[in-house]
């Protein structure tokens, strides 16, 4: 399973950087144009990503000591301006079998659980998946991963007789990631220094590359509020909800290589960096600059489980309203 998700997230987001050739100098202007597009798009569907985990067909809350734990495994489609857009400030070409129509996708994962509360009617879930670079090691290329959250759910409904159960909830999801991949056919030696700042410029202008690779970024905190209406028939549980989610995201890139500076230092560019606007992650490894991008988004969500006395196999899709993203997934869980 490590394996296969290892190589989702690297061809799903590695393979759109496979393509043409830059020889030489790579111009911080192409540079700063692309990691902007990307960032600008990719930020806004980013929250709806961190959403992955703890949608479960069954509304119902249970108290203790009712519980589960499973696997959620799923995809959001980002917006294919923001791949296409990079691509073409840096002369790379995205291969047609990648980007579509309804965008790039984008894979998470998170092992997840609930369980009921003692006394009170609540429930609580949380959810981890993690990725690091050690564990693709043997793949062409460094990812690193991690989705975090938790949310609490109260019931509205019960779900007797005709009617369905309907509970409410709220929560805090966490995620944050990155690849390191080289680009077929470059050979970035340094920067050609064209930057509207000239304290920058004269940076850039003495930095040294060795082994460059191109280094892409993401992170986003987001809060998630959702109402869930389901039904269980005989050995089907079909159900649908809405959810509102307000997300504060970066995201953009830079290069991962052996970074001769010159009489400057890292310090030194991140301070440069940090003067025109731009967060910066800075080292003698690498350097990559973020973009921000705050605001909320309401998603229409429904599926159905297959209930198999304790296992529960859940499929879901979702709609985003505000950007246009659509995304799916599927829980398999062992429910008590």
């Amino acid at each position: 399973m490590k394996r296969i998700l290892n190589k989702t997230i690297i061809l799903t987001i590695g393979l759109m950087l496979v393509g043409g050739a830059a020889f030489g100098q790579i111009a911080f202007s192409e540079l700063e144009d692309g990691v902007e597009k990307f960032s600008n798009g990719i930020a806004e569907a980013l929250p709806q990503a961190s959403t992955t985990g703890l949608t479960w067909s069954d509304a119902r809350v249970r108290g203790f000591p009712h519980f589960g734990v499973g696997l959620s495994v799923g995809a959001v489609m980002m917006p294919e301006k923001a791949f296409t857009g990079l691509a073409g400030d840096l002369g790379v070409e995205l291969p047609s079998t990648l980007v579509t129509d309804l965008g790039v996708p984008f894979p998470s994962y998170a092992i997840d659980g609930r369980v009921g509360l003692p006394f009170v009617p609540f429930d609580i879930g949380a959810k981890l998946g993690l990725l690091t670079p050690g564990m693709t090691e043997s793949l062409d290329g460094a990812v690193d991963y991690m989705l975090a959250g938790f949310d609490v759910r109260y019931p509205i409904l019960k779900g007797r007789l005709l009617m369905p159960a309907v509970s409410v909830s709220a929560g805090y999801n966490y995620l944050s990631g990155g690849i390191n991949t080289s680009v077929s056919g470059t050979n970035w030696e340094s920067f050609t220094a064209d930057s509207d700042n000239s304290d920058l410029n004269d940076i850039l202008s003495e930095l040294t590359l060795s082994d460059p690779n191109l280094r892409f970024a993401w992170k986003t905190h987001s809060l998630d509020f959702k109402v869930q209406a389901s039904k269980n028939l005989l050995i089907f549980t079909p159900y649908a909800g809405g959810a509102y989610t307000y997300g504060w995201s970066q995201a953009g890139g830079g290069i991962s290589a052996d970074i001769d500076y010159g009489t400057y230092s890292a310090s030194e560019l991140k301070e440069a960096l940090d003067t025109v606007g731009y967060e910066a992650d800075v080292s003698g490894e690498s350097f990559a600059i973020l973009s921000g991008v705050d605001g909320g988004s309401v998603r229409a969500f429904g599926g159905f489980s297959v209930n198999l006395l304790v296992l529960k196999l859940d499929l879901n899709g979702q709609y985003n309203f505000t950007t246009g993203s659509l995304g799916g997934g599927i829980n398999a869980r062992i429910q008590l």
